[in-house]
């Protein structure tokens, strides 16, 4: 999981060799964006700027690591964008209804790991692909979006909105979430029994279930966890922009998938990265961005993150035939 640098130093005659973690590549294209962007979109590049760009990095990586750990277990949720949604009109029309941000929140977080089981269940129990199983929930669930809000638009609460618009030391509050949430959900993974088994579960669910330890509630878990993570994002979007909307999620879902991709997170299942696709979240933000200050609308922005995700699929494959 980590991006570190391994040096081996195998034999007693033996050269160092530096070996280089498959998930720290996502730098080069971090590093090349920010070239490009400092050539075509000079403006973007200037310290407000960049900035303002953050506080929407830190959200996409908070979505991003959600969907890699289900991509992880070898599926996908196209939910996302949809409990993104919920969780940001929920946190907001409870608030209203009580006056408690505190009840607000543990009332959006238990709907949203509902929603979550739900797809695991659909996923693991009925054995339905998680690509038909994410995208049939979603349209259920931008149905009770609808219904919370009545098809209009909720005010933020406005301690929700004071928090997320903080800063400490110069630095917005809400990347500091976003790199919290991140460390620990890479640490679990890396460190705690929990974690490690999770990663066997989706390498091979088969032999996880030979080795003791049964496939189905890791994999039910992952959406559950999943799905509060995107519930986060939705909470934290919504205080940001202080108003939450029936289509707050829409603009997550492709861009979430991206930054997973880039990361480098395979769609065959077990390895995976989350800190990797929060690197590619501020990739995926900082090239919108660039798209954006060249004049670009929102059909071109779609285009281009529809072929980074092509480009970050073939490239390895690619690489690997001129290998040969």
């Amino acid at each position: 999981m980590s991006n570190s640098e391994v040096i081996d130093t195998k034999g007693a005659g033996a050269k160092p060799r530096l070996h280089v973690s498959e998930f720290a590549w996502v730098w080069l294209p971090l590093v090349l964006v920010f070239a490009a962007s400092f050539v075509l979109a000079p403006g973007t590049m200037r310290w407000p700027a960049l900035m303002g760009m953050l506080p929407f990095a830190a959200m996409l990586a908070v979505v991003a690591a959600g969907q890699t750990i289900i991509i992880q277990q070898r599926g996908m949720d196209l939910s996302s964008g949809a409990i993104m949604t919920v969780g940001g009109l929920l946190v907001s029309r409870v608030y209203l209804q009580t006056g408690s941000l505190t009840l607000a929140v543990l009332a959006t977080v238990v709907l949203c790991a509902l929603m979550g089981l739900v797809n695991g269940i659909a996923v693991s129990v009925f054995r339905i692909t998680p690509i038909v199983a994410t995208l049939a929930t979603g349209a259920i669930y931008a149905g009770v979006a609808r219904h919370v809000s009545n098809g209009n638009s909720i005010s933020a609460p406005a301690p929700l909105a004071g928090f997320v618009h903080m800063k400490l030391a110069g630095v917005p509050v809400i990347l500091i979430v976003a790199l919290v949430v991140v460390a620990l959900m890479a640490a679990a993974i890396r460190y705690l029994p929990m974690g490690r088994r999770f990663t066997a579960v989706g390498a091979s669910p088969a032999a996880a279930t030979a080795a003791g330890f049964p496939a189905r509630p890791y994999l039910m878990g992952t959406y559950v966890v999943g799905a509060i993570f995107f519930g986060l994002g939705g909470m934290l979007f919504t205080g940001f922009i202080n108003s939450a909307t029936i289509t707050a999620g829409n603009d997550y879902l492709l861009p979430s998938i991206a930054a997973v991709v880039v990361g480098g997170t395979p769609f065959t299942g077990g390895k995976g990265s989350v800190v990797a696709s929060a690197i590619a979240a501020v990739f995926m933000t900082q090239l919108g961005q660039m798209v954006l200050a060249m004049g670009a609308g929102t059909p071109a922005q779609y285009l281009v993150q529809a072929t980074v995700i092509v480009l970050a699929l073939a490239g390895p494959r690619l690489l690997a035939k001129l290998r040969k």
